[in-house]
């Protein structure tokens, strides 16, 4: 867990725990489900193992600061919120379709998957988006003092 990849790794397994535990909440307080630890426990799990390995397998970290570098971003909040926006909006997608997936194919079909995955898709993103905003920084100072890398401490890359 140590250099550039062990950062990209540390990041996502942070932002993943706590992406799993808050959309859980938000989701099960949403569709009105009570919330016990059986079903916190579940989805907690099942929530964190789809973000990691999706977060793990597709390089999104990287589209964020790709989006900002094409719109000749210069500003730190702005390419820290476009970042987010991003980050947010792919988590909380594949998050959500995931356990739609799992909680309603095996029984309802692919009908209840497309359907609670549009129902409940705004409220996914949107705290999602938030969560990123309020814990990206936190994930990566970890990430950071755990690999031993710090792309904040990093010289500006020269333009071509």
């Amino acid at each position: 867990m140590k250099g550039p990849i062990g950062f990209g790794r540390m990041v996502n397994l942070v932002m993943n725990i706590i992406l799993g535990l808050c959309m859980t909440l938000v989701i099960l307080v949403a569709v009105g489900a009570p919330l016990a630890p059986e079903a916190i426990i579940e989805s907690w799990f099942a929530s964190f193992c789809i973000g990691y390995t999706f977060g793990d397998l597709i390089p999104i970290a990287s589209a964020g600061p790709a989006i900002c570098k094409a719109l000749k971003m210069r500003n730190p909040i702005g390419f820290y919120v476009i970042n987010s926006i991003v980050l947010g909006a792919y988590f909380g997608t594949i998050i959500l379709f995931g356990n739609a997936l799992i909680n309603n194919l095996p029984t309802m079909g692919w009908g209840a998957v497309f359907g609670f995955f549009m129902g409940f898709w705004p409220i996914a993103v949107g705290a999602a988006i938030v969560l990123v905003i309020i814990f990206l920084w936190l994930a990566q100072k970890i990430a950071a003092s755990v690999s031993g890398f710090d792309p904040t401490k990093m010289p500006p890359a020269q333009e071509a």
